[in-house]
């Protein structure tokens, strides 16, 4: 005998037994608020009677005059037999067709330690453009503050069930280098009622909806602009980082597509030419360049993974005299504000973050799967001063 599996909603309320409003009422509109907000499927079903009044300790007549209100508005009907309670189908569409209300943000940091100089840029150019793109379709952006990894499944569970009653989308910008939320984490994505998007990151689940940058085609204007100039000796300067089984940025992706773009052009680079500063130490890079800027036949280029390490070749070149871009072509990335003016493949933070929020709205808006409207962003290459052709070589004597 087969046995089916039916969808019940699993509401998340709070009632109060002193307020002067009846307990059937709060239920029925509690039950009616969190049924919309949370724009349940088609062919949900609604805890027995006698289920939900055990739960909230609650008379089963209290549940009954509950329902009988939400059969009347249209919100649930009877099934066949007429012992069960279903979401209509009007309803459950009506639902859907409403324009979202909050977005949650999942940040990779707490909201103070986003705001040191290394992050704020671009993390808060990312977070603008959510806030900005709800904004402009009226409804809010919050962030999600995750538990505590050793927090007890229970109190995990409730915590979950509270943010789907105030959301109608996760975005996630990534994680922490620690891995202190994965139970949450896992929770989180499990839920398939809500759409979910990952900004500039690979997918690891398939139902997560993707923003993306095509890196390869900035990169390849970067590689192809300082070839085309004459350059043939070519650094990479990058910091490592760190290979994670979920949230994985495309970051990690930047220093391998920078040498594969040279290598297709045939300008294979030597092993002094590559450098992956040590995980969390920036004098890493600055010790390199000084070495590698000083030896005989020190290259006439570099290329950085960040503007950070672009800054970083400016202020070695000038300890050591050599001018930019006459002695030196420089590109970087991310056309990071508050950095020194440098060419770069202009990440589109602020433009991730809206496509993220559109992503979203068009989701439930056509009912579709947020993993079929993934975005890919451009990230253009920007001339900003700092490209040269190479300087002939010194006349041998």
């Amino acid at each position: 005998m087969t046995t089916i599996k039916r969808l019940v909603f699993n509401p998340h309320l709070a009632l109060d037994a002193d307020s002067p409003v009846p307990l059937h009422h709060q239920l029925s509109e509690g039950l009616t608020r969190e049924l919309r907000q949370r724009r349940i499927r088609r062919d949900t079903y609604m805890p027995t009677i006698l289920a939900l009044a055990r739960h909230y300790g609650l008379h089963r007549d209290t549940v009954r005059k509950a329902y009988a209100v939400m059969e009347d508005s249209g919100v649930i009907r009877r099934t066949a037999g007429g012992r069960l309670h279903r979401v209509t189908d009007d309803f459950a569409d009506s639902s859907a067709a409403l324009p979202p209300t909050a977005v949650g943000m999942v940040l990779p940091s707490r909201m103070e330690n986003l705001l040191q100089p290394r992050l704020a840029v671009s993390a808060l150019q990312v977070v603008g453009g959510i806030m900005d793109a709800a904004a402009d379709l009226g409804f809010t952006a919050m962030v999600v503050p995750l538990p505590q990894a050793d927090d007890e499944v229970s109190r995990l569970t409730g915590w979950l069930q509270t943010m789907l009653s105030r959301l109608n989308g996760l975005i996630y910008l990534g994680e922490d280098a620690h891995s202190r939320h994965d139970r949450a984490f896992s929770l989180l994505l499990a839920e398939q009622s809500i759409p979910q998007v990952f900004i500039s990151g690979h997918r690891f689940l398939e139902h997560l909806g993707i923003v993306s940058i095509d890196l390869e085609t900035g990169i390849e204007a970067a590689v192809g602009h300082l070839h085309q100039l004459g350059h043939c000796r070519i650094a990479v300067v990058g910091d490592r980082i760190p290979v994670r089984p979920m949230f994985q940025l495309q970051t990690f992706d930047r220093i391998p597509a920078m040498v594969a773009a040279l290598e297709r052009r045939g300008l294979r680079l030597p092993e002094q030419l590559l450098h992956i500063g040590r995980l969390g130490d920036p004098d890493d890079n600055l010790s390199w360049l000084r070495q590698t800027l000083t030896r005989p036949g020190r290259p006439t280029a570099i290329l950085t993974d960040n503007d950070r390490n672009a800054a970083r070749v400016f202020a070695v070149a000038a300890e050591l005299c050599l001018r930019i871009p006459e002695d030196l072509s420089l590109i970087g990335y991310g056309a990071t504000p508050n950095l020194p003016p440098v060419t770069t493949i202009c990440h589109p933070w602020r433009e991730s973050g809206q496509a993220a929020v559109d992503m979203i709205a068009e989701s439930l808006r056509r009912r579709l799967p947020v993993n079929q409207l993934t975005r890919v962003l451009p990230a253009p290459l920007v001339h900003r001063g700092t490209t040269a052709k190479p300087a002939p070589p010194p006349a041998s004597r």
